[in-house]
């Protein structure tokens, strides 16, 4: 019912209920993460998740801003209030926040010229808006890179948002499944899957300054470019490229064709085991069929989801003998020891 009057010497900085173990959290405040759609963020606050901490995101004259949603001043949820004029204003005392987090006003007081506490400042958070994605990180510095996203990035080519979805699974199961390529004529069976009896041949993974890299040759068994080459199956050449820790741009290259698409994937880690997935398309017609690219997303992903999320244990394995790899698995075996050697996730529990 009460709080310690000498709680503030025992403050942690895991949030309330923290379903991470402790040291992967501290490790993954540190990255960016997608929190919404840029677009979707306009004359309203948004409330959005991550890592188990609640924030909340408005627009203001200069661009987007997120902050912890709390008021400083009793605790409430400031996605409950209102935007005016880029001031985040809160529900309960009507308090205003600018962009950077500060309190300008408060309506009650008798005298408006007095002075503001500066005590009276959200926690705010830094904030970059990148291929339309507000992307936000919890740590005062960040420890790794946004994604660089070739024709995502280009501004001359239109770019289609898929509707985001939240997915009951680890933002890194979901990863790994998006980087996976066996599963492809057994799950993907009305989408783009081949041949049951097709053979994934030998791929090497490489290194990238920002993270993991592969190409990989694959017989569709559709044909669902706009590039007018004729038959009812499409070889093409798939290179994925990881941005650690959860994002990955897949760009994909038929056959004797002039046609590239671009479709990056990238997620939020709401929770342990909530995922929200964020997805940008865009291809070298620089005008690709949105209504189709939608639809077969939407399939696609639909396709994927109850398997992902229905995966045991629901935490990724990072101990190499935890699970069985064959040969397809050369991508998920990489990027399972990457998490561990270059950052340390998935340390053991300190006694």
């Amino acid at each position: 019912m009460f709080l310690p009057v000498d709680h503030a010497q025992h403050d942690n900085d895991l949030p309330k209920n923290c379903t991470f173990a402790p040291n992967d959290w501290r490790i993954l405040s540190g990255f960016w993460h997608p929190v919404a759609f840029a677009h979707d963020i306009t004359d309203a606050p948004v409330a959005a998740r991550l890592l188990d901490v609640d924030l909340v995101i408005w627009r203001t004259k200069d661009g987007v801003s997120a902050a912890r949603d709390l008021c400083p001043h009793r605790g409430t949820r400031l996605s409950a209030g209102r935007v005016d004029d880029g001031i985040l204003i809160c529900p309960m005392h009507g308090l205003h926040f600018d962009g950077s987090g500060q309190c300008t006003k408060i309506p009650s007081n008798p005298d408006q010229n007095a002075r503001v506490s500066p005590r009276l400042r959200l926690q705010s958070l830094r904030v970059e808006e990148r291929y339309g994605i507000v992307w936000t990180c919890l740590a005062a510095t960040p420890t790794w890179p946004l994604p660089e996203w070739p024709g995502v990035g280009d501004d001359s080519l239109k770019k289609i948002f898929m509707p985001p979805d939240t997915w009951a699974a680890a933002a890194s199961r979901h990863v790994e499944n998006f980087n996976d390529v066996a599963h492809f004529p057994w799950v993907h069976v009305n989408t783009f899957g081949g041949d049951e009896n097709d053979r994934i041949p030998p791929y090497d993974v490489h290194e990238t300054g920002h993270g993991l890299t592969f190409d990989l040759g694959y017989d569709e068994g559709f044909n669902r470019f706009p590039d007018d080459v004729p038959g009812d199956t499409r070889h093409v050449v798939y290179t994925y490229e990881l941005t650690f820790p959860f994002s990955t741009i897949l760009i994909i290259r038929p056959n004797d064709s002039w046609y590239v698409q671009y479709f990056a994937d990238t997620v939020c880690p709401v929770s342990a085991h909530e995922t929200k997935i964020f997805q940008v398309a865009t291809d070298t017609t620089g005008a690709p069929d949105e209504a189709f690219l939608i639809k077969e997303s939407m399939m696609i992903n639909n396709e994927d989801k109850p398997l992902v999320e229905n995966q045991h244990p629901e935490d990724l394995p990072l101990g190499i003998m935890d699970e069985v790899h064959i040969p397809a698995d050369r991508m998920s075996v990489a990027y399972r020891r990457a998490l561990v050697d270059k950052f340390g996730l998935g340390a053991p529990l300190s006694s």
